[in-house]
């Protein structure tokens, strides 16, 4: 054991070697794309399948590489070879586990510089290797899924865009890259979603993706800008005490910004550091601000104001209340895009956008109760619409939206590194899920309504265990990795407390216990229609047939990390310090999380909870799980088929016809905002542009200079003597004029 410990101790590729060649990761997938975008169609099918999966195999490897150089070691010396001087800090001021390399500046005006920086750490590093490897799986298994496509080049080609804007996500040191690669994904999305656009239906879900994420970015850059506006007020306002409190120091900070600008990640966590009320500094949240656009504001209001403004572009991103109105309708886009896009990478941007700046975050309890109180609403209501929602995808994209409303509540109550493991192992299961799906689909011509399936369990083995086992691990079920997860969330969320909303815990935690109880439900009911029980009587097929290997390998492997994932959460280790059991996931995070600890620690904004659950914790959750799907299994193996013929209750029936309706929500958009909305361009393009500016303004302007023109040229006659004659007139008139106010 030690000598393999010691073996992954030791990278192959030294940090210093690895940390200017960061660009690559990205670059692959990058090539790839252009290369099956421009050439895909002279290159063949079987090439175009070669140069995509080697693209994001590749990047896998150097995300391999990067990780392991987080960790390296100096066996002889014990001593960290994978640490970064922090340029906001003191001197020895050491990023500890991470490499990085800045390649210069990419834009300055004025005073205002953002450089391309890329950066691993822990945090990075774990979503590194769940977009490439995730997104390698999904890329073998489109190799089969789409074998029969003509526009095979144009769907690899966008595959291979996404996988490079997300990477570049994940990858950034500052706000502003990772907003490009917010950007892209967001743009990639669009693509796949609306991939087989001569659908009318598919193109508008496309449009819809589009543009409801375009809200929350928007937003996003509201609150960029709010951020580098404080920092330079900070900058301003704060004495040495300040800088000290931070681990830094005025003339070290200046520089750092000067060099580095305002939206760094590392500078961005020396300014938390140096805010939380209580210190010794000059500057504290509640501060005004002396002088600047945000001259009379606090620092803390506007903090809070920022954040919340972060959370709409999250909720853009991961789907969350208003704005996750667009990811049930972007099934339209071909399966594989659905495990890819919602399952592993794009939708937990939001997620991993707050864990990165978590320590800004517990600045603000009042909008981590925000956060942690959206993200429980999002969640049961979307377990509430996939109640009764019969195609299988939608089913599974609700479950989506649903579990990342249980990250939402942990990233809000401050246990982050619950919230990530649970990033990283509902990445493992429902892409199983999404991609168990496409199989089902890919052998039963192309049937998604679960009531027209039944009884796959004998005729798609395969599909069927890894299906089952990624049910069990969604569902909550001892010893998967969702139910450990799933239960360290809760667990944090019943334990933490803000300060001055302590009932947030206690409502968040309830909520949550009813939806583990409903996901259990409702995947426990999706699973029993769609494999057991006899053949529907309206299937499309009368047999079904299994898929092929490079659409059933993935499942294999996803649905066996869907297992192994859970030992991240036993609390194997000791912690630094007190030498509590410590979950190995938490101590692997630690370093990324010690910022936000020190401003926890500092301005006593939460209290948080450090404990683990027990056998009793866990139990109970057990039950709940268990409570969800025995409650489905009896209602869809013994109840509903014994009533088979016999008419629902007519509540029963109005129940089921709202949530299928998803609670008509998408209609009180379109009547609260988008009819408004559309009413007034109606108003401003006919009233305002076609007639008063069109019509009045310019077109009136040419009328009457037309009409005057043609007036005016009678008098143009080309006579001179008529010229003479008007000129002596008007020469007469003049001195008329003269005399008579002379006269008077």
């Amino acid at each position: 054991m030690s000598t393999f410990s010691e073996f992954l101790q030791v990278a192959p590729v030294a940090p210093e070697v690895m940390a200017p060649s960061l660009w690559l990761i990205i670059a692959l997938p990058l090539l790839g794309a252009f290369i099956c975008g421009v050439f895909g169609k002279m290159l063949g099918r079987a090439n175009v399948h070669l140069v995509a999966c080697s693209a994001v195999a590749g990047a896998f490897v150097l995300s391999v590489l990067a990780f392991w150089a987080t960790s390296s070691m100096d066996l002889e010396s014990r001593r960290l070879l994978s640490f970064i001087v922090n340029p906001f800090g003191n001197e020895r001021d050491y990023v500890r586990y991470a490499i990085a390399h800045d390649y210069g500046t990419w834009f300055s005006v004025g005073d205002f510089r953002v450089n391309f920086g890329l950066m691993v750490d822990h945090l990075s590093g774990i979503l590194l290797l769940v977009i490439t490897g995730v997104g390698f799986l999904i890329h073998l298994y489109s190799t089969s899924y789409m074998e029969h496509d003509e526009a095979y080049w144009r769907f690899f080609a966008y595959l291979n865009l996404f996988v490079a804007a997300m990477l570049t996500l994940v990858l950034a040191d500052n706000l502003v890259l990772l907003f490009v690669g917010w950007e892209g994904v967001g743009m990639a999305s669009y693509l796949l979603i609306g991939f087989w656009y001569t659908d009318p239906a598919k193109a508008w879900a496309g449009r819809k993706a589009f543009v409801t994420n375009r809200i929350g970015d928007f937003a996003f850059l509201i609150a960029t800008f709010l951020m580098v506006l404080m920092v330079g007020a900070f900058n301003r306002q704060a004495d040495e005490r300040d800088y000290t409190a931070a681990g830094s120091t005025s003339q070290r900070y200046a520089s750092a910004l000067e060099d580095k600008g305002p939206v760094t990640f590392l500078g961005l966590q020396k300014f938390a550091e140096a805010m939380p009320e209580g210190g010794a500094g000059k500057v504290d949240l509640s501060t005004t601000i002396a002088s600047g656009p945000l001259e009379g504001y606090t620092f803390g209001g506007v903090m809070t104001v920022a954040l919340l403004l972060f959370l709409l572009g999250a909720a853009g991103k991961s789907a969350q209340l208003p704005l996750y109105v667009w990811l049930p309708d972007a099934m339209a886009g071909p399966t594989p895009v659905s495990a890819l896009i919602h399952a592993a990478t794009m939708v937990t941007a939001g997620v991993y956008l707050f864990s990165r700046m978590s320590a800004l975050l517990v600045l603000s309890p009042t909008a981590m109760a925000t956060v942690a109180i959206i993200g429980a609403l999002t969640s049961l209501l979307a377990a509430l619409i996939a109640f009764a929602q019969d195609d299988i995808k939608k089913v599974l994209a609700y479950s989506t939206v649903s579990q990342l409303g249980i990250m939402f509540m942990g990233v809000g109550m401050g246990i982050f590194w619950a919230a990530v493991l649970h990033l990283v192992t509902h990445a493992f299961f429902k892409a199983c899920l999404f991609l168990g799906a496409g199989s089902v689909m890919h052998g039963n011509g192309d049937e998604t309504d679960i009531k027209k399936l039944g009884g796959l369990r004998h005729e798609m083995k395969w599909t069927w265990g890894t299906f089952f086992v990624a049910t069990l691990a969604i569902t909550g079920i001892i010893p998967l990795s969702g139910f450990f997860s799933k239960d360290a969330i809760f667990h944090g969320v019943h334990h933490n407390h803000l300060a001055g909303l302590h009932w947030v815990s206690s409502a968040v935690y309830y909520l949550g216990l009813l939806i583990a109880a409903c996901t259990a439900f409702y995947m426990t009911r999706v699973y029993l229609l769609t494999f057991e029980g006899p053949r529907s009587k309206e299937a499309k097929v009368a047999h079904a047939h299994e898929s092929a290997w490079q659409m059933t390998l993935p499942l294999v492997v996803l649905a066996v990390l869907s297992v192994v994932a859970s030992v991240y959460a036993w609390p194997l280790l000791k912690a630094p310090g007190d030498g509590r059991p410590q979950p190995v996931f938490e101590n692997f995070l630690s370093p990324v999380f010690a910022a936000m600890n020190r401003v926890v620690a500092t301005g006593k904004t939460v209290d948080l909870d450090t404990s683990v659950p027990t056998l009793g914790d866990y139990g109970f959750a057990w039950l709940v799980a268990v409570s969800g799907g025995a409650l489905a299994a009896f209602l869809y193996l013994r109840f509903f088929p014994s009533r088979a013929g016999q008419p629902a209750p007519a509540y029963a029936r109005a129940v089921r016809r709202a949530a299928q309706n998803k609670f008509y929500v998408d209609e009180l958009y379109e009547l609260v905002i988008i009819r408004p909305i559309k009413f007034m361009s109606f108003i401003l393009f006919r009233v305002v542009d076609a007639l008063l500016i069109d019509t009045v303004a310019v077109r009136g302007t040419a009328w009457v200079t037309a009409r005057v023109g043609s007036a005016l040229r009678y008098v143009q006659s080309g006579d001179a003597q008529a010229y003479a004659a008007v000129m002596a007139l008007a020469l007469l008139g003049g001195v008329a004029y003269a005399l008579i106010q002379v006269l008077q």
